[in-house]
């Protein structure tokens, strides 16, 4: 029987359960505060903030306003806190839903301590701190002054102090922000401004050897089953995402035949060739269909994809697999029998990074999501006021 999707990702909400329960482990006496910014990094946001409340999670980070209102629109009741910026428009919105924002200047702390106040309400915010990012945040030699806007604001309550390190991975870089980062956080309590909750450690961090400072973490990526670049995998996590498309045309081609646009590959031998309708608008990198970089799986059996990569359509040659038929799984990312396609090999062979793959994965790419069933409790608490 044929699958019902043309092509569809199936999300393992178990795994992800798992993956979890797993970082908080290594986070120890640490609260979990997972990301779940880009639709969860294309693993679907509002499925698994689901699991993340059945865990008692504490906070949820997105990357923009509308990621956390469309939470709020499906029931998530967990605090949100918006890392990234928030422009003026978005502003009425966050403080009727009671979402937590990051500051990043003096001006926004002053802006946003002016309209809680106007609309007779609290906002929680979060102070970032710029220790060589140079993306957002509030410059070192400025953030007591800015603490001090907020601390002094009636109708601000400063919920954390953050910061995010511009390196991968635990090393030099990542060590000199961290000492300026403890640093800053000694003269604003050197001030007399208490600090409710700091925090900076992303995957990375968690996952590196060393300690991390901080009594939350922040885990990414690395709840998805991936870790970051040059980390090396010190816990048990598992793959939460596999991608598919169904076998949709097969042709058989003489040697010598070009396939794809520009005719950049050119059957060696006569083989036959599998259509799938999946393309680098479904989350299938162009670059895979040059010289044999990336591989599908059919019937357990990898099978390297030739021509180029279009916008709906990637072609696979399946010549040295008998019996391929119509409707026959493609696996593109993911498990079938003995054999493994996973995130990071498609990054590597796409010379990207996982979180591309992942983040790419179009809306026409169907989610499938499986298991999910309530387990035991992370670590149950209260929800923040």
């Amino acid at each position: 029987m044929a699958p019902r999707h043309r092509a569809w990702a199936e999300v393992d909400l178990d795994a992800f359960r798992s993956n979890l329960q797993e970082t908080a482990k290594m986070a120890g006496a640490a609260e979990v505060w997972p990301v779940l910014k880009a639709n969860a990094y294309g693993h679907g946001a509002k499925e698994t903030a689901r699991i993340c409340e059945e865990e008692g999670i504490a906070r949820i980070g997105v990357g923009d306003s509308g990621e956390a209102l469309e939470l709020r629109g499906h029931g998530i009741a967990t605090p949100l806190l918006v890392l990234g910026t928030v422009i003026d428009s978005e502003l009425p919105d966050m403080l009727s839903h009671g979402i937590e924002v990051g500051v990043h200047s003096e001006l926004r702390a002053r802006e946003l301590g002016a309209l809680a106040a106007n609309s007779g309400s609290t906002l929680g915010v979060h102070l970032k701190i710029d220790t060589g990012m140079a993306r957002l945040g509030v410059r070192p030699e400025a953030a007591l002054r800015v603490a001090q806007t907020i601390a002094e604001s009636t109708a601000l309550n400063l919920r954390g102090v953050m910061t995010h390190f511009s390196s991968a991975s635990a090393g030099k870089t990542a060590s000199g922000q961290q000492a300026l980062f403890v640093s800053v956080l000694g003269e604003i309590r050197d001030a007399g401004i208490e600090i409710p909750s700091v925090h900076c450690a992303s995957s990375a961090s968690i996952f590196s050897e060393g300690d991390f400072i901080g009594d939350a973490v922040r885990p990414g990526i690395s709840l998805f089953g991936i870790l970051p670049p040059g980390v090396a995998e010190v816990a048990h996590l598992r793959p939460v995402l596999s991608l598919r498309a169904q076998v949709v045309f097969l042709k058989d081609l003489p040697a010598g035949a070009p396939v794809g646009y520009g005719g950049k590959w050119t059957s060696h031998r006569p083989t036959r060739l599998a259509t799938l309708p999946i393309g680098y608008n479904d989350g299938v990198p162009y670059r895979l269909g040059a010289q044999g970089r990336g591989s599908a799986l059919i019937r357990g059996t990898r099978c390297p994809i030739v021509g180029a990569v279009s916008m709906d359509y990637c072609t696979v040659d399946v010549g040295h697999v008998p019996g391929t038929e119509l409707g026959d799984v493609a696996t593109l990312i993911g498990r079938d029998g003995v054999e493994e396609i996973r995130a990071e090999e498609v990054a590597n062979a796409a010379g990207t990074i996982p979180y591309e793959v992942t983040c790419s994965l179009g809306a026409r790419v169907h989610r499938v999501f499986r298991g999910g069933e309530a387990g035991s409790s992370i670590r149950p608490r209260e929800p923040v006021a």
